[in-house]
């Protein structure tokens, strides 16, 4: 599970340590979220979760006036340092309270949505940092289960660690699937004001890798070690263990190579819905 302090602290520095990885994982289904905004020329765009500003960067490229806001200093350091062009408005803060002088005519957030601890709150917030009819547009992942990046790293590793520390996640609470159940993620927006609430399914393979090895594999053992579910289960986990889990890993990702990379499946939602 994955709350506020978590981006906060070290989960943040994690990711803005592996940022050359996210647009990787995140991009087959984020680009979904994007391209349901429509035209964005000379919109003002809100990047919710902009994380190190690949989204906020594709949003300006496509014309619009961005903020990107994120509640890890980490990660906005690294969107800060490849913006020099300063064409992005970088705001870092906890999105369930921060207001803006001026509303904006659209939201956008790349599996960024489901961290919020009192949600309800949060997305009511949002709602009135809107124009009247604004767009959101929202991506997420759909139960583990059917995604990869999840799945093959906990199977192979279940004979070295066994059943209980390769449990799939939690699909409830603030984490990377808390919005997996349109039961759970509709009402929601509903009943923070926002209207015509719809979602579909995006299927896409992603790339899982990390570094500039030029083995796939070891790019791919790498990434899940360090960041995703199976690497929260490892903190503790002796050396010689951790050993055994990478030789694991590099069995079940030698298969999955494809021009250069490790894929797996990946499974999200793109959620839209209007202010």
């Amino acid at each position: 599970m994955s709350g506020l302090e978590d981006w906060t602290g070290r989960v943040g520095r994690e990711w803005a340590d592996k940022a050359d990885a996210m647009d990787g994982l995140l991009g087959p289904v984020g680009a979904a979220g994007i391209d349901a905004l429509g035209d964005v020329r000379g919109r003002r765009v809100l990047d919710l979760g902009c994380g190190a500003g690949d989204t906020a960067f594709a949003l300006a490229d496509a014309g619009a006036q961005v903020t990107g806001l994120d509640v890890s200093g980490d990660l906005l350091a690294v969107a800060r340092g490849q913006d020099t062009a300063q064409r992005i408005e970088w705001v870092h803060d906890d999105a369930a309270r921060h207001e803006f002088d001026v509303p904006f005519d659209a939201l956008h957030s790349r599996c960024g949505a489901m961290f919020f601890d009192a949600p309800e709150q949060a997305w009511g917030h949002l709602h009135a940092q809107m124009k009247p009819g604004g767009k959101l547009s929202v991506t997420c992942w759909r139960e583990a289960a059917l995604n990869g990046w999840v799945t093959v790293p906990l199977v192979a590793a279940r004979p070295v660690l066994g059943k209980d520390v390769t449990r799939p996640p939690s699909l409830s609470g603030p984490g990377p699937f808390g919005w997996a159940d349109p039961d759970y993620f509709a009402p929601l927006l509903r009943d923070a004001g926002w209207q015509d609430v719809q979602w579909q399914a995006v299927d896409r393979p992603a790339r899982i890798a990390t570094g500039n090895d030029p083995d796939p594999v070891v790019r791919a053992v790498a990434f899940v070690m360090r960041i995703g579910t199976l690497a929260s289960r490892l903190r503790q986990v002796d050396p010689d263990t951790r050993a055994s889990v990478a030789a694991a890993l590099t069995e079940a990702f030698s298969p999955l190579v494809r021009d250069g990379y490790v894929e797996v499946p990946t499974a999200g939602w793109c959620i839209t819905a209007k202010a």
